[in-house]
């Protein structure tokens, strides 16, 4: 059952499992801004597989800020409980159309209950908010006891890759540095476990390079924290 608050709080619109339609289709007219929203497949596969090793038992799973809900739909095929959370409006046909579970909800004030949640995702989303430990502070109230947050944010030195830049995405408020990553969790009441550098990539040369360069210069730091 979907852990909503009763009465959920604000407007609340819950998209249930519909018949998938064909994976990477896009509809301009009604996707809006999500139109321009892509996960790497391979990204959301290595938070699945980090999930299974750090937390084997985690059951129900959040994504806040999910987008068009591609990691929720591979966490459900893999038989994860797993629930969209996204302020979008356009996000709930898109999920109807793709068999994406979700809810319509402000991540600041989430429509479910503290505690109701195994993991919390937070991919890409810490940068685009003006009060980042508000944020982080929402999505850990929702943790149980023991539970992980697993977030995904832009490195400084990606102001500086020509492609994916961080300023290329108008809604980007500011880019995080490893130190200033470690320093919102702890102050958020969280016990950082480990901290990831790494440079995604669509083609074989690609993600042959970011090999290099997440080493070195990461684009994103991926961050596992516990509370």
């Amino acid at each position: 059952m979907l852990p909503l608050r009763r009465p959920p709080h604000g407007p609340q619109e819950a998209a249930r499992p519909a018949a998938a339609s064909p994976p990477g289709i896009v509809d301009t007219d009604r996707d809006g801004p999500l139109t321009h929203v892509r996960e790497h497949p391979e990204i959301a596969a290595a938070d699945l597989d980090l999930m299974r090793r750090t937390a084997r038992e985690a059951r129900y799973v959040l994504d806040i800020g999910a987008g068009r809900g591609g990691f929720v739909a591979e966490a459900r095929r893999r038989g994860i409980e797993a629930w969209a959370l996204d302020a979008e409006p356009a996000a709930a046909a898109i999920w109807a159309r793709n068999g994406v579970a979700g809810v319509l909800g402000d991540a600041f004030e989430p429509p479910f209950r503290e505690a109701a949640f195994d993991i919390v995702r937070l991919k890409e989303l810490i940068e685009h908010v003006e009060q980042p430990r508000r944020l982080v502070a929402a999505a850990s109230a929702l943790l149980r006891d023991g539970g992980r947050l697993i977030a995904h944010v832009p490195s400084p030195y990606s102001q500086f890759y020509p492609a994916g830049n961080f300023w290329d995405d108008y809604t980007h408020v500011r880019p995080f540095s490893r130190l200033g990553l470690r320093r919102l969790m702890e102050d958020s009441g969280l016990r950082v476990l480990r901290i990831d550098g790494y440079t995604a990539g669509r083609s074989a040369p690609e993600r042959l390079a970011g090999k290099i360069l997440g080493r070195v210069l990461p684009h994103t730091y991926r961050i596992l924290a516990a509370k």
